[in-house]
């Protein structure tokens, strides 16, 4: 959570607290203490301002920041108990759903949770035949897409879905509006279009609620969408006591929905709001926030504001540009490792990823390395991707003929025009999947050739190593084919899918046997479902993403896998305003380093040459440092001979040198002066 603020108030903060009727804007850049501003301002209403508690609102988006908020204001020991009490504290989604069950009789068993709503949907997707009901990401995708149509209220017509092409969408849509209505349940997204269609449907329970509320306060005010604001809009006139605060630079949800131009719009729809920034930061080295500065900068469409540090830099941002996926994942270990010999926690150090994908390799360093660490998100395991399991079935088939679960499984991937009838008729045999299949499946002559075929490859794949193998599988036999015509069938886009295939592969290098790996992905399976995902007071290193990061800090960050195509995402470079939400992705991820920010980009990936992300360039334009030597780069000294940098400051570089075994600081500027180290 955020840093406790210093004692006393700045005059941003102060102007904010002291703010009483109309609406007020505050733009708050991290750790600048907006928590602390709203609190303050909710005891300078009840006891300057003169307001009754039962009418202050105040709103968030998740529950556990309610609940920080709620917390920090009741140890407020200026505002009575009684009346700390009478303050409601609550996310958009309580709120709102509190009104559906006043005025509507909606209750707890009405609501479809998320769980059952991703099954529901599965299910329809199933029923349907428009996609892949066994693709998760497919499912949450689409889910994400249905949450964005309902929350695009006011112009569904113009809204175009990621996962399926519209018409299909469509089908999906009805189907799953159908199931509600049938049922009597409603969604989260439900909460907050009908809620909206209440107050505008009848004017007694709005002016009701008006009463009710008449000072509205939200946090996060960037992250809001389209039906949420107007519903607010509806609440706060006519005296628009609305007091948002938020960071339009820190504005990374659209793919839920969010809409940033609400907050960068907020003056032309109020234009006698207050405005009011709060742009002095207390939780991050000044190197760190001069560094943020230089990269947000470069967005267009912002609020123009200048984050100002408070806490001096004793150490330099670190780069690293490891060889590739595993030699960064090992630097990224030997990297904690001398944090924590240096005096620094586990629980000190956070690893942030654009995506989940990244997760996966890296943990398996972790486990590795004995590494303790706790995961935000869910850890990726790859092999547990359908595309994986299919990968797998051939290996394993390739070595038992008699695995006939594998081999049902990829006999049709790509089609052999095998049919169901005759791998049953396989089924009742004695014998081996191939042989059964030849003996009882009432082949035709094109279909024995294309078993025939199958038993060539699966025969081949046997002397192979785990890498050769998987490459076999995806050209040879046509798989990646097989995966480009499924996505065309499904209309669908195939990047993702073919991703999957390259990051299996990857992984697939540390493990020369088959065998093995084989091994290695059941060992991996167990390891995760042992390990407990949910935070600890254990000494546990972070692993999330950049999008849960938000809100959150530590003293170390590393962020990991900063290049073209990861950060900014592939599927995130079509329009400007994509860049510009990636970039306010890396820079919510840079601010949350408190004191340490490693920055790593893997040389080779997928065993391609890859480009730094543009966003390091970005942030190091003005960077006036001599050389170009950088974490996890290999260097040759004249006396020591050859070492690996593990450490690099404003002067010094300290280098591991494999020959005398001892890690050695060296001065930066002589050793470029003379010539000392290559």
């Amino acid at each position: 959570m955020e840093t406790e603020e210093n004692a006393l108030l700045n005059d941003q903060q102060i102007e904010a607290i002291k703010h009483l009727n109309g609406p007020c804007m505050v733009y708050a850049g991290p750790g600048s203490g907006k928590t602390r501003v709203i609190t303050e301002r909710v005891s300078y209403l009840i006891n300057v301002g003169h307001v009754n508690p039962r009418e202050i609102l105040v709103i968030t988006f998740t529950k556990a920041a309610a609940e920080e908020m709620k917390n920090r204001f009741a140890k407020d020991e200026s505002v009575e108990d009684s009346k700390k009490r009478q303050v409601t504290f609550g996310t958009f989604h309580s709120i709102f759903f509190r009104m559906l069950k006043s005025y509507c009789g909606y209750n707890l068993e009405n609501i479809l949770n998320e769980g059952e709503k991703f099954n529901v949907i599965k299910n329809i997707v199933r029923t349907l035949d428009v996609g892949n009901h066994d693709e998760e990401e497919l499912i949450k995708d689409l889910i994400l897409d249905i949450g964005k149509w309902k929350n695009n209220l006011f112009n569904r017509g113009e809204f175009i879905p990621k996962t399926l092409e519209s018409s299909e969408f469509k089908r999906v849509l009805d189907s799953y509006e159908n199931f509600k209505v049938d049922h009597g349940k409603i969604d989260f997204d439900d909460m907050l279009t009908k809620c909206y269609d209440l107050l505008r449907a009848r004017p007694g329970v709005l002016e009701h609620v008006r009463n009710q509320y008449q000072y509205i306060l939200i946090d996060e005010f960037q992250d809001i969408n389209g039906v949420q604001f107007e519903t607010i809009k509806l609440m706060a006139e006519p005296l628009q006591n609305l007091f948002v605060v938020g960071d339009d630079d820190q504005s990374i949800y659209s793919f839920r929905g969010a809409n940033p131009q609400i907050i960068l719009n907020f003056h032309d729809i109020y234009p006698k709001a207050q405005k009011i920034t709060l742009n002095m930061n207390y939780r991050s080295q000044e190197n760190i926030i001069k560094s943020a500065n230089q990269l947000i900068k470069q967005n267009k469409c912002r609020v123009e504001k200048q984050i100002i540090p408070t806490v001096k830099a004793n150490s330099e941002i670190q780069y690293s540009e490891p060889k590739n996926r595993e030699e960064e994942n090992r630097t990224i270990c030997q990297f904690i490792e001398l944090l924590m010999s240096e005096g620094y926690s586990y629980k000190d150090i956070a690893i942030i990823y654009r995506t989940n994908l990244l997760a996966g390799s890296l943990v398996d360093s972790l486990l590795d390395r004995n590494i303790p660490f706790v995961s935000r998100d869910h850890i990726y395991n790859v092999f547990e991707h359908w595309i994986a399991k299919d990968i797998i079935a051939y290996l394993k088939g390739a070595f038992n003929y008699y695995d006939y679960d594998s081999l049902m499984r990829i006999i049709n991937r790509p089609t052999r025009y095998i049919t169901k009838n005759a791998m049953r008729k396989a089924q009742t045999y004695h014998k081996d999947f191939i042989t059964a299949l030849k003996v009882k499946g009432e082949l035709m002559p094109y279909q024995n050739k294309n078993i025939a075929d199958l038993s060539y490859h699966l025969n081949n794949i046997k002397y192979l190593t785990t890498k050769e193998a998987i490459k076999y599988i995806r050209k040879d036999i046509g798989y990646d084919r097989h995966i480009e015509n499924y996505c065309a069938e499904k209309r669908i886009r195939c990047e993702g899918l073919i991703e999957t295939l390259n990051e299996l592969e990857e992984a697939s290098s540390r493990h020369e046997k088959i065998d093995g790996f084989l091994t290695h992905i059941k060992d991996m399976k167990s390891s995760l479902s042992q390990k407990s995902f949910h935070r600890t007071e254990e000494e546990q290193v972070e692993l999330l993403t950049m999008h849960s990061a938000k809100g959150l800090e530590y003293k170390v960050v590393i962020i990991l896998g900063a290049i073209e195509g990861v950060i900014p995402h592939h599927k995130s470079m079509d329009t400007l305003e994509d860049i510009e939400e990636e970039r306010r992705l890396f820079y919510v991820a840079m601010t949350r380093a408190k004191e340490r920010l490693y920055i790593s980009s893997s040389l080779i990936r997928y065993e391609k040459p890859t480009e730094p992300s543009r966003f390091i360039n970005e942030i190091r334009q003005n960077d006036n440092k001599k050389g170009s030597f950088v974490i996890g780069q290999e260097v040759e000294h004249k006396t020591f001979g050859k070492g690996l940098i593990e450490q690099i400051s404003e002067k010094i570089m300290k280098v591991r040198f494999y020959r005398i075994k001892q890690v050695k600081p060296l001065d930066i500027d002589t050793c470029i002066h003379h010539k000392i180290v290559k």
